[in-house]
């Protein structure tokens, strides 16, 4: 992954026509931690930067991860051979994308954005010292009819006019959801390889998808008093659901165990996480048996119970809706 152009500008594949992985162990022993198992590797190492890109293609999905750090003063050069739409997740740093209007578009740290980029190169200068990690999920627009149809609430999202330049898509950045960032997190410590952990990435990458197009579609509308008023009972409810993944529960009985009106729990939890309590639920108990079910040992009646499904029909029935792979009975 070595640029031909001037020694500042360092090239930063955001998507390549013809993958050319490298094996891990030509990686310096301090990246090996950050290695996903099913990911495609490129680095590069110089007086100037160090620059770890994963890469995962998963159906219409092109998943990027690029762990960037400046020792001196560089311009990141991202370079994409064909038309692409990329929803783009930016942590630890903040950088400006130098061409992509008037004026400068800034990528602040823990804020989303969906560009439309055209062929070709996207300069971001960084300074030294910095360093930052930039997740971002691409799609080609060709694949957007055969999304829409399997997946009908992206529709509003992807059929939007695209624009004749590359620029942002979005009125306005998103910060990154707590939801998103439990998904990343997921994406960045999976240790599944083959077909597994194409299933679990490929699902992990459409909830992505999914909650920025219900935030974007929601985006106007103005935050409810009471949506900010029990902004730490919201924490709460989120962080209780994540830690009790065993178990479904109703919006009555949510309700009732944090004193919140069941509307008034439905429309304030939407509102801060862009994700039904439901859903939630539902994603974290499908992630939570999907784990179990890899696990050796486990029968599919065992698990069925420890993950409060009725029956192992159900549970079955549901993992493969999830997930769309067929269980090994």
């Amino acid at each position: 992954m070595r640029s031909t152009l001037f020694k500042a500008n360092k090239l930063l594949l955001i998507e390549k026509d013809r993958q050319s992985y490298i094996t891990a162990n030509c990686l310096p022993l301090e990246y090996l931690k950050l290695v996903i198992p099913y990911a495609g590797l490129y680095f590069r190492e110089d007086g100037d930067c160090e620059i770890l890109s994963q890469h995962i293609g998963a159906g219409p999905f092109s998943l990027w991860m690029h762990d960037v750090f400046a020792k001196e003063r560089i311009t990141l050069l991202p370079y994409t051979p064909y038309h692409i739409w990329t929803l783009h997740f930016m942590y630890e740093d903040s950088l400006v994308i130098e061409n992509l209007g008037n004026p400068p578009y800034q990528l602040e740290e823990r804020e989303c954005n969906l560009f439309n980029l055209h062929p070709g190169l996207h300069p971001i200068p960084m300074e030294a010292n910095r360093k930052v990690l930039s997740v971002h999920v691409n799609i080609r627009p060709e694949f957007f009819p055969r999304l829409m149809a399997k997946y009908p609430v992206l529709t509003e999202l992807l059929s939007r006019p695209s624009p004749a330049t590359s620029s942002v898509l979005n009125e306005h950045p998103h910060p990154i959801s707590a939801v998103c960032d439990l998904l990343i997190q997921r994406v960045l410590t999976c240790r599944y390889t083959g077909r597994k952990a194409h299933t679990f990435i490929y699902r992990s990458i459409l909830d992505l998808l999914l909650n920025y197009a219900q935030r974007e579609a929601h985006a106007h509308e103005p935050f409810l008093f009471s949506s900010l008023e029990h902004q730490e009972t919201y924490r709460q409810i989120f962080k209780f659901l994540i830690e009790q993944p065993y178990k479904k529960y109703s919006l009555a009985e949510l309700s009732w165990m944090f004193h919140l009106p069941a509307a008034e729990l439905s429309q304030g939890f939407l509102q801060h996480y862009a994700i039904s309590v439901e859903d939630l639920n539902h994603m974290i108990r499908m992630m939570m048996t999907f784990h179990l079910l890899h696990k050796k040992n486990c029968s599919l009646p065992v698990l069925a119970d420890a993950a409060d499904f009725k029956d192992v029909g159900e549970m079955v029935k549901q993992l493969e809706a999830y997930y769309a792979f067929k269980v090994k009975k």
